[in-house]
C-alpha cells in the first residue's frame, strides 16, 4: 500500500491516505509493459513484501510513470469514448466502466499520481508497506 509520510514508521491513519497497490495491476503491468521497457521498473518491480521510502526525486519520477501508463494504457483511440471524459473530470478512470481491468489500472495510476503531487505541496515523501 502507499502513503503520504516522513519515514516508514508512520503510517497513515486515516483509510482514506491509504492507496493499495492491487496484486492484478502489478501483475498486469509486469507481464504487458516490463518487457518492452525499463522506465517504470520503479513502480513495476515494487517488492510486494518489503517496504520503500521514495525520495523526493523518486516521487517525481512516479509521477512521470503514471502520466506514461496512462497516456499508453488508459487515453482511449475512439473519439466518442474520449466526449465521455468530460463527465468524468474527477474519476476519468470511469471512461473504462465495460473493461473493469483498465477501469482499476486507470484508477491506480490517477490515484497514486495526485497522492504524489499531493506529497510534493506538502514536502513530504511517498512511502510503500508490503504486506
Amino acid at each position: 500500500m502507499f502513503g503520504i509520510s516522513t519515514s516508514l514508521k508512520e503510517m497513515p491513519e486515516n483509510e482514506k491516505e491509504i492507496l493499495w497497490y492491487p496484486s492484478n495491476v502489478q501483475r498486469f503491468l509486469k507481464e504487458d509493459f516490463a518487457r518492452t521497457s525499463n522506465r517504470c521498473d520503479l513502480l513495476i518491480n515494487l517488492d510486494p513484501y518489503g517496504d520503500k521510502l521514495f525520495s523526493a526525486r523518486e516521487v517525481n519520477e512516479l509521477i512521470g510513470i503514471c502520466e506514461l501508463l496512462i497516456q499508453r494504457y488508459c487515453i482511449p483511440k475512439e473519439a466518442w469514448i474520449m466526449n465521455q471524459a468530460n463527465h468524468y473530470a474527477n474519476e476519468p478512470w470511469m471512461i473504462h466502466q465495460s473493461d473493469k481491468r483498465i477501469m482499476e489500472l486507470h484508477q491506480f495510476l490517477e490515484l497514486l499520481k495526485r497522492m504524489c503531487i499531493a506529497s510534493v505541496n506538502q514536502n513530504t515523501l511517498v512511502c510503500f508497506w508490503g504486506d
